[in-house]
């Protein structure tokens, strides 16, 4: 998305682009940062070693010649905004998952042409420093996952983030390894930071998010990913994110207007 302004002088260029479910593109990288944020649906992106969410009310970045492919999982308003390489290298050159201020979806906002051709240079450059200032210091949000490398798991890994609903327990899912249970648990800790059961709980989360965002009901998306009740689900995905399942439910954040 937005390759065709690749050549753009701007700081930062904006665009809303909306697509279908299971849209896609494959592995490419970009000549430009990109700050994507959703006012509805949510999307999947995916670098070589990383697994992130987008869902309204958060923002992904992605620095410039960062190799990475998208996945819409529903239908979806995106606003991209593209972001020349002088500035995004102040952006730092980590993916990262952001919390969506009021305040920097204005200016994210702002960043549209229509929004922004009858501004003058001065009062253009002044919103974009501050949109720098709010994104350097955004709150980072847990709603992206380390894949495993190991091919003895990364297969393994990749199924319970296509569908974690299929795991019906922990080991069920490991035993499908071809490896000891000691050896399984040790990769995931070496290559993830996390034991096989925290890491498939994250699976579920972003899972779980990503049915929310498009509208599912909580009661339905517990079910979908294996919990027995509501309230066990929502237990669990507290302890993982720090806030209920209902604060990923669609809510408008932008208008073309």
């Amino acid at each position: 998305m937005g390759e065709k302004r690749h050549g753009h002088q701007s700081r930062y260029l904006g665009e809303i682009l909306s697509q279908e479910p299971g849209e896609s593109s494959d592995w490419h990288t970009h000549d430009f940062g990109q700050l994507i944020s959703a006012a509805s649906g949510s999307m999947y992106a995916g670098t070589p070693n990383r697994i992130l969410l987008l869902s309204p009310a958060m923002a992904v970045w992605i620095p410039p010649d960062t190799k990475h492919w998208q996945r819409y999982v529903s239908k979806n308003e995106m606003l991209y905004v593209d972001v020349n390489r002088a500035e995004a290298k102040k952006l730092g050159n980590e993916c990262r998952v952001i919390s969506m201020t009021p305040l920097l979806n204005a200016l994210s906002v702002a960043t549209l042409p229509e929004h922004s051709n009858n501004r003058s240079n001065q009062h253009s450059e002044a919103l974009h420093s501050l949109l720098r200032h709010e994104l350097v210091s955004a709150k980072d949000v847990l709603l992206s996952l380390v894949l495993p490398q190991d091919k003895r798991v990364r297969g393994l890994a990749e199924s319970a983030l296509n569908n974690p609903g299929m795991v019906s327990s922990v080991d069920a899912w490991l035993s499908e390894a071809p490896a000891s249970r000691k050896t399984i648990e040790r990769i995931f800790l070496d290559e993830t930071g996390m034991p096989p059961l925290r890491w498939l709980q994250y699976a579920r989360v972003l899972h779980a998010v990503s049915q929310l965002a498009a509208g599912e009901k909580v009661s339905s998306v517990a079910f979908d990913i294996g919990y027995q009740s509501a309230s066990a689900f929502s237990y669990m995905f507290r302890q993982i994110l720090g806030v209920s399942p209902s604060s990923f439910t669609p809510k408008k954040a932008f208008t073309k207007s």
